[in-house]
């Protein structure tokens, strides 16, 4: 599946096996308890264009398996943390403070997951970037 986000109209575009998908998406829009995508990809998307709208940029907390076939089932994305200057805070001190911005995704049904937690408080200074890069996940540079 091939996820996009279009910022300059606020519509996510969603590809699989030829088959398009339109999304209409507010760009101002951020994640809230209940919301839907069609897949863990979309989700994603979404989370990483308003991290990059807002200021910072996303890591996998966790992740959770079904027991029976070994899908994803559960993903928690969170905040990086980044510095004054726009760098990763990646302190080397045994004890390191991580933020606790964070999106809980679950996945409610076969192509659909719903937010079941979303907490927007960062404990650190946000660095909206000017030029913003455009991946997708099917893209083989991000992995």
């Amino acid at each position: 599946m091939e996820v996009q986000m279009d910022d300059q109209n606020g519509t996510m575009y969603t590809s699989e096996g030829g088959e398009t998908t339109i999304v209409e998406v507010s760009t101002n829009q951020e994640p809230y308890e209940g919301m839907l995508f069609e897949s863990e990809d979309a989700a994603r998307v979404f989370y990483d264009d308003y991290a990059s709208r807002v200021g910072f940029l996303t890591r996998v907390l966790s992740s959770r398996k079904s027991e029976r076939d070994g899908s994803i089932i559960s993903r928690g994305l969170g905040c990086r943390g980044v510095s004054d200057n726009g760098r990763k805070v990646m302190q080397e001190c045994a004890q390191r403070e991580f933020c606790t911005a964070m999106v809980l995704l679950r996945q409610e049904k076969p192509g659909s997951w719903v937010v079941k937690k979303f907490l927007k408080d960062h404990n650190h200074p946000l660095v909206v970037q000017s030029q913003k890069s455009r991946r997708t996940l099917s893209d083989p540079s991000i992995f």
